[in-house]
């Protein structure tokens, strides 16, 4: 493979140093295809044996049952006056029996706070709160509407979406709470199929999370999607492709492991008493979602207790994706910052048996793809083609290694689009599964080498202790059907 020295002499340490390095390159590559390899037949066993499990009517008999556990679902917002009407309609058409919403604006600088007022006919009210170790920036003003009883509004000052969520725990009193975003729609029977694990279940379940779906492109009335189609642009129909990949591939699989520790922050149900026993979510990382889990696992063990935080795909959560490189780079860095900002609180984890697969499968999981992942990928971008044209490296090799690479990229997004298709159907028509297999493909050529980037730059960002921020996110607001 190596062919050394014959441009360049170099001593025998430094070729040495080279070998090493190529092969660390070769086998962290390697090591992360046969992860996501590994995590294909436990998808599409884990959404088959959902399927057969599946009752059409298990949902309604839910609706009228007495087993059903009242929720609560807390709405932080931050200058999202295009999309929050459609948003509160969504959740205040959802079928289930008993509810609340509660919706934060947290410090806004556009008209956020007044087009929920004016919109939904909010008046000031008192409401007593549960204050108790949860910290949050002050609260201006509650709200209430006589129109739609079960709709509370927070107005407090700006503290980041943490700390708006923080706020709104204050005001739950139901046994679980959903966490959206704002931005976001909810199919009407998304929290009952989310919430039947809670009633289902033998076992403890502190933590459920759903897909989560690209509105873009979608028709929307209503609240609701009443027709769903793939993005116009580009980059949203790239983000379609990853959102499959990442949900039906590896959340399902380390749901069916039991190893799953990222609810995302767009939708995810959770047992209240677990949640404030932990401190709720914590404001100093930019991976609160993240950070809630890993707590939450730590205090299980901590109990000794046995348990389950669930992944099921049939519940879809449409959120708006980012259309522009710069706006998705943010989020990218963001994300990638949170990752490691955990991480490195929870590194006592790391090849702890005492946390079980958590700890001996998941967590080192976590290092190698989340963290060493992008700063091998971007090595081996920059050097294996350099090693090549100073002769320390056979060409032959190297294409063939690329090859591989890429080949498998595309072998990995075609079959998570295939399990989506095979059970969801959620694609219709033709040209629309076509259309993101072509995508799945062309990803691999630049779109996959500037998301390492951007996720290198959360890792710089993280370990150089630069001051998080989340920046602002444009929203261009939902395609709305006529009426």
């Amino acid at each position: 493979m190596f062919e050394l020295a014959q441009v360049i002499i170099l001593p025998n340490w430094a070729e040495t140093g080279i070998v090493i390095l190529s092969w660390c390159i070769i086998a962290v590559g390697l090591i992360q295809n046969i992860i996501y390899a590994w995590s294909i037949p436990h998808a599409w066993l884990e959404i088959n044996e959902r399927s057969q499990r599946d009752d059409a009517h298990a949902e309604w008999e839910l609706l009228r049952s007495e087993a059903q556990l009242p929720i609560t679902i807390v709405v932080p917002a931050y200058n999202e006056e295009n999309t929050i009407r459609e948003s509160v309609r969504a959740l205040l058409n959802l079928h289930y029996p008993d509810y609340q919403i509660i919706v934060v604006n947290d410090g806004s600088s556009d008209k956020t706070a007044d087009t929920m007022v004016s919109s939904f006919h909010m008046k000031p009210v008192n409401r007593v709160r549960d204050v108790g170790e949860i910290q949050h920036k002050p609260i201006k003003q509650v709200y209430g509407s006589d129109k739609f009883p079960n709709l509370v509004f927070i107005d407090k000052e700006n503290g980041k979406k943490a700390d708006a969520i923080n706020a709104g725990l204050t005001c739950v009193r139901t046994p679980l709470f959903c966490v959206i975003d704002a931005d976001s729609l909810l199919d009407p029977n998304a929290l009952l199929k989310a919430v039947r694990p809670f009633v289902e279940t033998s076992k403890n379940v502190i933590a459920v999370g759903g897909t989560i779906g690209i509105v873009n492109g979608c028709k929307v009335k209503n609240g609701s999607v009443v027709e769903y189609d793939i993005p116009k642009k580009f980059l949203a129909r790239i983000q379609v492709v990853e959102y499959i990949r990442a949900f039906l591939m590896a959340r399902l699989a380390a749901s069916r492991k039991g190893t799953l520790t990222l609810i995302s922050g767009a939708f995810g149900i959770f047992r209240r008493e677990i949640a404030i026993d932990v401190g709720g979510y914590d404001t100093t990382t930019v991976g609160e979602d993240l950070e809630l889990v890993l707590k939450m696992h730590n205090r299980m063990h901590e109990l000794g207790e046995d348990y389950d935080v669930i992944y099921i795909p049939e519940p879809v959560c449409w959120t708006e994706a980012p259309e522009s490189l710069k706006i998705l780079g943010r989020q990218r860095v963001r994300w990638q910052r949170g990752a490691a900002e955990c991480l490195s609180r929870h590194k006592y984890m790391l090849f702890n048996p005492k946390y079980g697969r958590l700890g001996m499968m998941t967590m080192p999981q976590f290092l190698l793809v989340d963290i060493l992942g992008p700063i091998v990928e971007l090595l081996g971008l920059i050097l294996m083609p350099l090693f090549v044209l100073l002769g320390w490296l056979s060409l032959k090799f190297f294409l063939a290694y690329t090859a591989l690479i890429f080949s498998f990229g595309i072998f990995i997004s075609t079959m998570a689009l295939f399990i989506e298709q095979d059970e969801i159907e959620r694609f219709a028509k033709p040209r629309q599964l076509i259309t993101l297999l072509l995508v799945a493909t062309i990803e691999n050529f630049g779109y996959r080498q500037i998301s390492s980037f951007w996720r290198m730059k959360g890792l710089f960002q993280h370990f150089t202790k630069k001051k998080a921020s989340w920046g602002a996110m444009e929203r261009v607001g939902f395609r709305t059907a006529e009426t």
